[in-house]
């Protein structure tokens, strides 16, 4: 299984160190990690900092692990990817808790809350079978722009 791991533009340590280390138990995952501007270099696959067209990495993956960042969870709903989303809570804001918690309440990703069942939720993914996100219009832009226009 091809499985992309993404933290985003903040370094996600933790995650990506614990996911490193209980590869060494799994088998049958090709994992290729995206870490930010971490000095721990992964040792159970491919890794770097940043890339231009990330976007090539999450069509290539069966499964995309990723931080509950916004930009990075709606654009994988958009393309039907299946993903393991694990909220950042060692950040200050609770926003990523929220995506995290929205999308496990309407079946659209799995969602590991502990760093060390990553692993296991990549098993566990081979059964799951996500509710289809349907993207929703934005009506209030048109009301904005008057709004903004007027002032």
């Amino acid at each position: 299984m091809k499985v992309f791991l993404t933290v985003g533009t903040t370094r996600f340590d933790s995650l990506v160190r614990s996911v490193d280390a209980e590869l060494n138990r799994a088998s049958g995952i090709n994992m290729i990690f995206q870490t930010a501007d971490t000095k721990y270099v992964p040792l159970n696959g491919e890794s770097f900092d940043f890339a231009v067209d990330i976007e090539q990495y999450y069509h290539n993956a069966d499964l995309v692990v990723t931080h509950a960042g916004a930009g990075s969870i709606y654009k994988l709903l958009e393309m039907n990817k299946k993903i393991i989303v694990v909220p950042n809570l060692e950040r200050i804001d609770s926003h990523q808790k929220d995506i995290a918690e929205f999308l496990e309440e309407n079946n659209y990703a799995m969602v590991a809350w502990d760093v060390k069942v990553v692993v296991e939720k990549i098993e566990a993914s081979k059964k799951f079978t996500p509710a289809v996100y349907k993207k929703r219009k934005f009506f209030g832009a048109p009301d904005m722009a008057r709004y903004i226009n007027a002032v």
